[in-house]
């Protein structure tokens, strides 16, 4: 290369690095939130006497439930979840998309190589034959060269777009991991209720069948009528109606809880009852922790970045494109004497190209470009303004569904005492069996509702958790040691690593 085309090189290089300072395009400020000033807090100290979990926003808030057989499930679901394992690949891809992109900053390097016989004038060839015309073998070989000045900045903006693509990948990845937890625990919990209901159901109904045969027995000696032995027939009809729907929802939930294991559909194990289960008092949190707590959040930030990046990329278009080019290599009319001296070849140059006229083609694109940016802008704004709304919603229903229970349980108190009674003034002739029957049929619904409202209680705090963005780390921590190969891209399930 001789000194004055060095010199030119150097020339425009020292000219792209400067046009380079800035990039078009508006770098991005997050937008203004209006944030709540705080939430209306939940008691940290429940007025039942429930036992507490003492837990933070960074554990594993599910293992607070001290139940081993709902830490295992969840264990699986984070394991074999097929959302969660689409996902981790999806991050993979976005880190391709990024190393691709990062991959256009240098200097693109072929190699070349050719071997050409016929007749060659010697014009506008590499190598002048010294009798133009005359068939003649010509050998080349060269590294050619192109190098993409990022002068306008439209490279950078590609691969902030990237950046963010791929955080957002990441951040939807640990949204799902926590979105799995809370699913498991929420139709575990769900299922110990349907079991307590269903529990309370089949004990009822003994108990009728029992009192039924006693009155059928007092009806044959005559100290019972036939309406008695019917009211109490009527008790036992509604007991066993109550069983089919119960074994119908536990059925379901059974395959649901199966279906995000990852697994076909079957009985699931049980470990405590739904009144056992110790309950998780996750922190309340400052409202402006949420933009930083819930991957969702995060993840709708990310794809505001993305979008506010390819406004730069599009406008860049606008703009000429400006590449270096060169090659080195050699060239011989003899293969054997492509590396003699004399042989080498080498050329240096720049490239510029840029529209014309496009017929509003860019135009077009960059209207786009804002518009997506202003759409993802009211989603972003939207799922802030969504998390807000869900933890002051989860929040006010921790505090109102253990009052729930704790009325609950009082009514099933007093509707036992009254059964009690009732049947003692019937078996001394002071009340009719009507009062018995009411009594019977109300403490059977109490009790129902009770195992209901203990679930509604349980789930409360799983939203608390899920609404506050609690818990994530570990469900991404456990979920991506549980699917290395996935990640790393070694998964023995796929076809193309075999």
């Amino acid at each position: 290369m001789s000194h004055h085309a060095a010199r030119t090189l150097l020339a425009v290089m020292v000219c792209a690095a400067f046009l380079s300072a800035c990039a078009v395009g508006p770098d991005y400020e997050r937008p203004d939130v209006n944030a709540p000033e705080q939430f209306r807090s939940a008691p940290t100290q429940p007025s039942d006497g429930s036992a507490l979990g003492t837990v933070s926003s960074t554990d594993a808030w599910w293992e607070a439930f001290e139940d081993p057989v709902l830490n295992q499930l969840v264990e699986d679901g984070l394991s074999n979840n097929r959302d969660l394992q689409s996902a981790i690949a999806r991050v993979r891809k976005a880190r391709g998309t990024l190393i691709t992109t990062r991959g256009k900053f240098f200097p693109q390097v072929e190699y070349y190589g050719a071997a050409e016989r016929g007749q060659f004038m010697g014009l506008d060839q590499t190598v002048v034959t010294s009798t133009p015309g005359s068939l003649t073998t010509i050998g080349t070989m060269a590294l050619p060269a192109t190098w993409q000045l990022d002068v306008f900045g439209g490279l950078r903006r590609q691969y902030e777009a990237a950046s963010a693509n791929q955080a957002a990948a990441i951040a939807s990845r640990q949204a799902i991991a926590l979105s799995v937890a809370g699913e498991v625990v929420n139709i575990y919990v769900t299922l110990r209720s349907l079991d307590q209901q269903l529990a309370v159901a089949r004990q009822t109904l003994e108990n009728y069948k029992t009192t039924l045969r006693i009155f059928d027995l007092r009806f044959r000696y005559g100290t019972a009528n036939m309406v008695q032995v019917s009211q109490i027939q009527s008790q036992v009809d509604a007991a066993e109606a109550a069983i089919p729907p119960l074994l119908l929802a536990v059925g379901e939930q059974e395959n649901n809880l199966n279906f995000v294991l990852g697994r076909n559909p079957g009985t699931v194990p049980r470990g405590k009852p739904i009144d056992q289960l110790v309950l998780p008092t996750p922190p309340a949190g400052l409202p402006s922790d949420l933009l930083a707590r819930r991957p969702d959040v995060r993840l709708s930030e990310q794809q505001l970045i993305e979008a506010n990046a390819q406004i730069g990329a599009v406008k860049a278009k606008f703009f000429p494109n400006i590449s270096l080019t060169g090659s080195v290599g050699t060239t011989a009319t003899a293969l054997g004497s492509l590396f003699t001296t004399g042989s080498s070849i080498w050329d240096v140059g720049a490239i510029v190209t840029g529209p014309l006229f496009k017929g509003g083609e860019i135009y077009g694109q960059y209207m786009g470009a804002k518009s997506d940016q202003q759409a993802l802008m009211s989603q972003y704004l939207k799922a802030v303004e969504s998390a807000f709304r869900d933890a002051d919603n989860a929040l006010i229903a921790t505090a109102e569904t253990r009052k729930l229970v704790v009325a609950r349980q009082k009514q099933v108190s007093t509707l036992t005492t009254y059964a009690n009674l009732s049947s003692m003034q019937f078996n001394y002739g002071y009340a009719d069996y009507l009062t018995v029957l009411n009594a019977e049929d109300s403490l059977f619904k109490a009790q129902l509702d009770l195992a209901r409202s203990q679930a509604d209680r349980a789930l409360s705090q799983v939203s608390l958790y899920m609404a506050l963005g609690g818990g994530w780390e570990a469900a991404d921590a456990k979920t991506m040691a549980a699917n290395k190969a996935i990640a790393t891209g070694d998964d023995p399930r796929n076809p193309a690593n075999r």
